[in-house]
């Protein structure tokens, strides 16, 4: 008779992976000319090794992942949950977008001073906000490749660092050159932001996600109120330089804050810095009084980080050259209507005294302008409850369609002959709506692209906004000077073509994890 040892050594076999785990066995009959007996002990052998297979599977089944024995930084900030840590993070990174909001709004009510002060003309006064937007485009992918490498919170610093030295600088400019030069730099500072942006995002939980990212748009918009605000108080009794060193101290107070800013898990993770990133998450679960999942932190291969090349995978080139596109429109759009506004209101003062306005160049802006500027500015927190009742509803990329079209409805309205209340009215609109496809943009972004390459492809997808920023003021301060009609079909037919876009997108993040590298 033969024995188990020669079955298994002629027709049966068994394949027994590396540590441990008896994935498969598998076996053959090779003889058919055994006697009774012989049968009975094949089949039972063959019934025991079929059991321990079954064994095996279930063991192999029961694995680590199920056990509780490790766990994903997805599964860390879910266990987390949305507490008192992401409410702090979301109150400084929200101060970040203040200060970056000062900044930008600077623009809109500067130029007619600067206007006035050097008698410029409206080429020149297009090149100032011309010339900020190149900084970001410049830096911009640089910020964003920077903060893959070395991590968002060291970005951070120096990006603010930057903003409020260069701004400062600005305050003891000479001459209108040395405003551009250190308005430019200025700009390339102000390319890194989007890094605050990323982090919060990466703290946040999945179903609560899109509703706090969109409440950040209310942080842009109380910097510009603020900034317009301020500015009626100083620029009439102390000039625009003060309201220029106003404007940049926020950025060094909020560089002490910084230092209760965590790095990202994810970033950590990404950068197999696993025992920092377990750090940050158990401070994290012990402010919101929660707890991470049981076992231990597994760290995923993630590969090369910051790899402009991964945004072109098959994956994601669809997604980044259409987002590109989207970016391009949004601040195209956006910032159109900010430095619209003031012209518009220009035109229509200039209307009231034009032989004056004609010789000097000075159509300074009145205190209504400064309260039209300001109850338009409140537009841009109709975005928020519009945007919170879709994302979740309707998904993000409907969400997006629905802002760009009825952003771009609105401006066309902007060509008809309407009493000055009207016109508040649909400034209103447009600058509600643009600020809604601005969160749009950034959430898409944010959530489209893995923790490897977020912050690169937010960066680089900013930097086409810079180009769209840059190109802007020549339709909204050159081209409108010449044919209101002209410069909105300019914005209106933009606005059409990004709504299309938008639904075309290939990916619907809504419900979606947060990737972790390039599969």
């Amino acid at each position: 008779m033969e024995s188990l040892a020669d079955f298994t050594g002629g027709g049966l076999y068994s394949s027994f992976p590396s540590k441990g785990h008896h994935r498969s066995v598998k076996y053959t009959k090779l003889h058919s000319n055994h006697d009774g007996d012989d049968e009975s002990l094949y089949d039972e052998s063959l019934e025991q090794v079929a059991l321990m297979e079954d064994n095996s599977d279930d063991n192999y089944n029961t694995s680590d992942t199920e056990r509780g024995n490790v766990f994903t930084v997805e599964d860390a900030v879910e266990s987390i949950g949305f507490g008192f840590f992401q409410i702090r993070l979301y109150i400084i990174c929200g101060l970040f977008t203040v200060a970056d909001a000062l900044e930008m709004m600077l623009l809109a009510v500067l130029s007619p001073v600067l206007r006035c002060e050097w008698q410029l003309d409206h080429y020149h006064v297009a090149f100032l906000t011309t010339v900020v937007f190149i900084g970001m485009c410049l830096l911009a992918p640089v910020w964003g490749f920077i903060g893959d490498r070395y991590g968002r919170q060291t970005t951070l610093y120096m990006v603010t660092l930057w903003i409020g030295y260069f701004g400062f600088l600005t305050t003891f400019s000479p001459s209108f050159m040395w405003v551009l030069i250190l308005r430019g730099l200025v700009g390339a500072g102000l390319a890194g932001s989007p890094q605050s942006f990323a982090l919060l995002t990466e703290f946040l939980p999945s179903k609560s996600r899109a509703k706090m990212l969109q409440i950040g748009g209310i942080a842009w918009a109380m910097g510009t109120l603020f900034e317009i605000t301020v500015a009626s108080l100083v620029i009439p009794t102390l000039g625009w330089r003060w309201l220029v060193a106003l404007s940049a101290i926020p950025s060094f107070l909020i560089c002490i804050l910084l230092k209760l800013l965590p790095e990202s898990a994810r970033y950590l993770v990404a950068a197999g810095e696993k025992d920092r990133a377990l750090s940050v998450l158990q401070k994290a679960a012990k402010i919101n009084k929660a707890s991470l999942p049981k076992g231990t932190l597994t760290v995923s291969k993630s590969g090369t980080r910051g790899n402009f090349l991964d945004l072109m995978s098959p994956e994601y080139r669809r997604t980044s050259l259409q987002m590109w596109l989207m970016w391009f429109v949004t601040a195209f759009s956006y910032y159109g209507m900010v430095l619209a506004s003031a012209e518009i209101l220009q035109i229509h003062n200039s209307g009231e005294n034009s032989k004056d306005a004609e010789s000097c160049k000075c159509n300074l802006l009145k205190h209504d302008d400064y309260i039209t500027m300001l109850v338009s500015t409140f537009g841009e927190f109709i975005a928020l409850p519009l945007n919170l009742l879709l994302i979740d509803r309707i998904g993000r990329r409907y969400t997006g369609a629905v802002n760009s079209c009825g952003m771009a409805i609105f401006f066309l309205l902007l060509q008809l002959k309407m009493p000055q209340s009207l016109l508040t009215v649909i400034m209103f609109m447009v600058r509600g709506l643009s600020q809604g496809l601005f969160n749009f943009v950034y959430i898409y972004t944010a959530e489209v692209y893995p923790t490897t390459i977020r912050t690169l492809g937010i960066g680089l997808a900013s930097a086409w906004a810079r180009v769209g920023a840059m190109l802007t003021p020549f339709v909204a301060q050159v081209l409108l000077d010449k044919s209101l009609t002209a410069a909105v079909w300019v914005y209106g037919s933009l606005g059409l073509l990004a709504s299309v876009c938008a639904i075309l997108l290939p990916i619907e993040t809504k419900g979606r994890v947060l990737p972790q590298s390039i599969r």
